[in-house]
């Protein structure tokens, strides 16, 4: 994970959500990249939004590990986020209220993931829980992104949302082989049918952490 990467979102066009109808809606379990959690609690993107709004009504289950954490905090002492004057203590008390811990996933580099029990019931995980025989993931071209693949896999997400460029091109091959897709923010929005706020005072949204 570069600093680069970490930018301010530019303006994006309006995408229409699904119209599936509510009662087809299942719990989706979902990894969000870091760059997807700067988005949340520093920049407020709009194509994130609904996004947190979904997490805050337990729409979505958003896991995350301790590999993810440790990265998402050093990202938030970046001298380029300074001049948002971020309050860590309350992002990452945020970010606790929004996800689900699990235990790192044990992973052999080429090895096939561990899967690590969820807590609670999702039906639209346990549908993904029992994966055909363990097969090596692939090797993501930017190793800092590996540990997301793993965590995927290993709790059985069905959706793993990003901005990087390496894990977008593994979309196609993740999707065949492992039943994940992989998804940029506005397309997971779109294909889940989450709605979005229809304005930036919308009163379920939680306020940006600064």
């Amino acid at each position: 994970m570069t600093p680069s990467r970490f930018a301010p979102p530019p303006p994006m066009d309006s995408v229409a959500p699904s119209s599936a109808p509510a009662s087809a809606f299942v719990r989706p379990r979902v990894v969000l990249d870091t760059n997807v959690w700067i988005d949340i609690l520093v920049f407020d993107d709009p194509a994130t939004r609904s996004i947190a709004t979904a997490l805050q009504n337990g729409g979505l289950d958003a896991v995350q590990d301790e590999r993810c954490l440790n990265e998402l905090q050093r990202v938030l002492d970046y001298p380029q986020f300074v001049r948002y004057a971020i309050d860590k203590s309350a992002a990452l008390a945020r970010l606790a209220r929004l996800c689900t811990r699990v235990a790192p996933a044990r992973h052999a580099e080429g090895g096939a993931a561990t899967p690590v029990p969820k807590t609670g019931t999702n039906a639209g995980a346990s549908a993904h829980a029992a994966r055909a025989t363990p097969r090596a993931l692939p090797l993501c071209r930017d190793r800092d992104d590996q540990k997301f693949l793993e965590l995927a896999h290993a709790t059985a997400a069905q959706w793993l949302v990003t901005k990087d460029k390496a894990l977008l091109k593994m979309a196609r091959r993740m999707a065949r082989d492992f039943d994940l897709r992989i998804v940029q923010p506005a397309h997971f929005v779109a294909a889940t049918g989450l709605a979005q706020p229809a304005s930036a005072g919308d009163a379920m949204r939680e306020p940006t952490v600064q």
